[in-house]
């Protein structure tokens, strides 16, 4: 553990960087999403920094969420369809659980009755026929509920079953690995995880709910008076995180993807960038991407606002990507002043290896 800058602040974020493990307060235990970053650690951030929150990265909505429970505004913004499905679900408003459990209950129902959809190959690969045939019920059923907020839940709940009752091993490995799961069993889950959802949002503020949107963190500024940027951007070359949702786009796209394309294109830091441009090419679009949505979301802050950033190196053909001076050059260069920030060292088990992740703030004078 290293840590330097303002005593008070480099305590903060010293302890926050040393945080892992899972939490299940509220929403965030709803819906897999990788590379999330640590509520607690979120908790000790938001509670230094006063102000509405925003996270331009915002993933499944981990900063959305602490905001909320601490009675602050909450923004997020991503470019992925599937994230901002996730963060809303996972910060929408309290009163929806009711209605999400009782139509949840009715589509269950119907899936288990034999109504047979046509489905693509590409779909019926991933899955025993019967599985396929629930799934398509359910997705049927929701594009028939005409009241869009419980229908934007369900669609969640819908996203947090199309991996796991697939032959994919897991959310970030796309290895088949065939199993059998009994008829009847994927509409039970579906109704399962949608109880759990709206037992998750009765533990959120009564009124509360964060507004999210699909953006560019590179173009699209914070709300006016934010007071915390908190987020944590894409580590160079570690993940490929719009691929991995393949098998919910192929159920899902034509209803909630938009341009899917062009946001797979525009992925900051994807570890496919890497291994297409190289190393040195691939590096300096990743530098030129953190310089663009920094000053961005600098821009947009409030006087006397903050911005923290979690970011780790990146590992690419066994050597070690700089996350930190780029992170921390691209604030002095959007006109911030650099508070403090903490580094910590992490195994990587899938590479064998050893990174570092850095909790970096910054101030706007």
């Amino acid at each position: 553990m290293r840590s330097d800058g303002d005593p008070a602040a480099a305590r903060t974020l010293a302890e926050a960087v040393a945080l892992t493990g899972r939490v299940d307060r509220a929403t965030h235990g709803f819906h897999t999403y990788p590379a999330s970053m640590n509520p607690d650690a979120a908790r000790l951030v938001i509670d230094r920094f006063p102000g509405p929150v925003h996270d331009p990265f915002c993933g499944g909505g981990t900063v959305l969420v602490e905001a909320l429970l601490a009675g602050r505004r909450a923004s997020g913004s991503d470019l992925s369809w599937v994230a901002t499905l996730v963060a809303r679900a996972r910060t929408a408003d309290p009163a929806l659980a009711t209605p999400l459990r009782s139509r949840a209950r009715k589509l269950a129902e119907a899936a288990r009755r034999r109504v047979d959809h046509p489905l693509p190959e590409e779909i019926l690969r991933w899955y025993e026929p019967h599985v396929a045939q629930e799934l398509a019920r359910l997705r049927a059923g929701i594009r028939a509920v005409a009241e869009r907020p419980v229908r934007d839940l369900l669609w969640a709940v819908f996203s947090s079953i199309v991996v796991k009752t697939s032959f994919r091993e897991s959310d970030t490995s796309n290895r088949r690995v065939p199993h059998h799961r009994p008829p009847g069993t994927t509409a039970v889950l579906f109704h399962k995880k949608a109880r759990e959802l709206g037992r998750m949002l009765e533990q959120l503020p009564a009124g509360a709910e964060a507004r999210v949107r699909r953006g560019d963190a590179r173009r699209a500024p914070p709300p006016p008076d934010t007071g915390l940027v908190l987020t944590s951007p894409p580590y160079p070359g570690v993940y490929d995180y719009l691929p991995m949702q393949q098998l919910r786009l192929l159920w899902m796209g034509e209803d909630l993807a938009g341009d899917a394309r062009r946001a797979y294109v525009a992925e900051v830091g994807a570890r496919r960038d890497f291994r297409a441009r190289g190393r040195a090419a691939a590096f300096r679009r990743w530098r030129e991407d953190t310089a663009a949505w920094i000053a961005t979301q600098a821009g947009g802050l409030a006087r006397g606002g903050a911005l923290v950033v979690v970011v780790g190196d990146g590992l690419v053909g066994g050597r070690l990507v700089d996350a930190l001076s780029p992170t921390v050059e691209a604030m002095r260069a959007a006109g911030l002043r650099v508070l403090a920030r903490a580094s910590a060292d992490r195994p990587d088990h899938a590479r064998g290896a050893i990174r570092t992740e850095h909790l970096v703030a910054a101030v706007r004078a």
